[in-house]
């Protein structure tokens, strides 16, 4: 029987009686208990979480504590992790404050609403917050502004600032559109135009009713939709490292320069019907998502697969990695062996989801700058997306650098979620019984996956699961992980107290985090 409490943080720990030492006679009034609330602890006692370092860095509450004032509201905070950096956010007003991980010291602080969480050109994640006069500011996880934009218009894509259409919206994404780059000139202009009224199909049904055959009018369906064509251009969603990701809206995912010397320039291009993705469908073409940017080995077959060998659910795809000793993608190796440094060279992988409704979506994984098709497999959920042109990273997924392990909500089917082996491209495990479908995991790091595990009596406590097996690995401890930074500073939960603490590696082990 599993019982896990997680310890509340509470500003008096109780109440203790005091009882009189001598009999009481009628006349007198009992004694009414003082109030003695047991002072917060100043040292860590008990069993560490897993992944967690040795020593505290440091404590956040109480007298000499080094928290900031913020973590004294009467409705608490939520903290959260921006690249190296430790996010507290206020529960009773829009109040929020950057702390550097290992040092402390208060990076930026603002009382503007967070809109999203992104990333910069070259992966490093960033806050987009509403500015001042209805426009938006980019912090980056050094506190510093990134880019500030005055105009409604204007969109804060991966590094990439992307002006729209006016009137734009989802459902009306035509139009001209400026791509810039932060504080600098204009990188390239096009203009995203509609698909023709008939559907760009032969085979479209003129009198607009149907055949009342469900297999043709699937068919119908099918062709009546636009044909991928690239001349069309399509809505930016995602940038990184001098590439611009387009949508079109019919299921056309392309890739496009936006450096001096390719500007516009196609550089790659797929459909979501393309016989090479895995899975498919016959009633629409599926929509491209995109989950997030990785770094992967750069080695033939290092990402699982090779250019005679994408497809996961082929006879000769690659088995799951079996091992915790595959190089961390941290990003900082390079094409000529990894500059000297002794680590294995990386190269940029983009992770696309396609969806199509009430159907099972596929993930597909393709270089950045090539669009080589590494991978794809099928999940077991159809999960359309609530947020056409949303940028990434895809809300709800966790990504664990030391395994290789993307982790996937799935909207609907009898799991809640997936483990994928982003280097193999195979699905590691899934959520299957009730105690597991229990679980939200909220973060991730060291090979391990931290999850939130509900209680029967409405509370609940967290859990440690390996992220190469989903095995528990702890259970019942007093103490929880809060947050933990891309280089595995953690913020740890005991007896009413928090606790920083340093990588369980030390300070030069990274941990990177999926971007977009």
């Amino acid at each position: 029987m599993r019982t896990w409490r997680r310890a509340p943080l509470a500003a008096a720990a109780g109440v203790a009686l005091l009882v009189a030492g001598t009999a009481c006679t009628a006349e007198d009034e009992p004694d009414r208990p003082d109030d003695s609330p047991r002072p917060l602890p100043t040292a860590f006692e008990g069993e560490l979480p897993p992944g967690v370092g040795d020593e505290p860095l440091r404590r956040l509450h109480g007298p000499g504590a080094e928290g900031p004032s913020v973590l004294d509201d009467e409705m608490g905070v939520r903290i959260s992790s921006v690249g190296d950096a430790f996010l507290i956010s206020s529960n009773s007003e829009e109040r929020h404050v950057l702390l550097d991980a290992e040092g402390g010291e208060t990076l930026w602080q603002g009382e503007r609403h967070i809109q999203r969480f992104g990333a910069d050109s070259d992966g490093s994640p960033v806050l987009v917050v509403e500015g001042r006069d209805g426009g938006t500011e980019v912090i980056g996880d050094d506190g510093e502004s990134v880019w500030r934009g005055s105009g409604g218009r204007d969109t804060f894509v991966g590094g990439s600032v992307v002006r729209r259409p006016a009137g734009w919206s989802a459902d009306e994404p035509y139009g001209d559109y400026t791509v810039s780059a932060p504080g600098e000139g204009e990188l390239w202009e096009f203009a995203f135009e509609a698909p023709p009224e008939d559907g760009g199909g032969e085979g479209a049904d003129e009198g607009g009713t149907g055949s009342g055959n469900a297999e043709d009018d699937a068919e119908d369906e099918t062709s009546a939709a636009p044909e991928p064509d690239p001349d069309r251009y399509g809505v930016p969603v995602a940038s990184r490292d001098g590439v611009l990701l387009l949508d079109d809206g019919a299921g056309l995912l392309q890739a496009r320069g936006i450096t001096e010397d390719d500007a516009g320039e196609l550089l790659w291009s797929i459909a979501g019907d393309d016989p090479a993705l895995a899975g498919g469908t016959d009633v629409q073409r599926p929509r491209p998502q995109v989950v997030g940017g990785y770094e992967i080995p750069a080695e033939p077959g290092g990402a699982g697969g090779t250019e005679e060998s994408s497809d996961a659910d082929s006879p000769d795809a690659p088995s799951p990695s079996d091992g915790r000793d595959s190089p961390s993608p941290t990003g900082s190796g390079s094409a000529d062996g990894g500059g000297g440094t002794g680590e294995a060279p990386t190269r940029t992988a983009v992770l696309v989801r396609w969806t199509a409704p009430e159907e099972p979506s596929v993930l597909s994984l393709h270089d950045l700058h090539t669009g080589e098709l590494l991978w794809s497999l099928s999940e077991p959920g159809a999960n359309p997306s609530s947020d056409a042109f949303a940028p990434p990273p895809l809300p709800g997924a966790l990504y664990e650098p030391q395994t290789s392990t993307v982790l996937l909500p799935q909207a609907t089917g009898e799991t809640p979620l997936i483990a994928v082996d982003l280097a193999a491209g195979a699905i590691r495990w899934e959520f299957e019984d009730e105690f597991e479908q229990s679980i939200s995991p909220a973060l991730a790091m060291g090979g391990y996956v931290y999850g939130d595990a509900g209680g029967g009596d409405g509370a609940g406590t967290q859990v440690v699961l390996d992220a190469m097996d989903k095995d528990v690995v702890a259970e019942g401890l007093g103490a929880y992980v809060e947050a933990v930074t891309e280089e595995g500073y953690s913020i740890v939960v005991s007896d009413r107290q928090r606790f920083v603490f340093p990588p369980a590696e030390g300070p030069g082990a990274e941990h990177t985090a999926p971007t977009g």
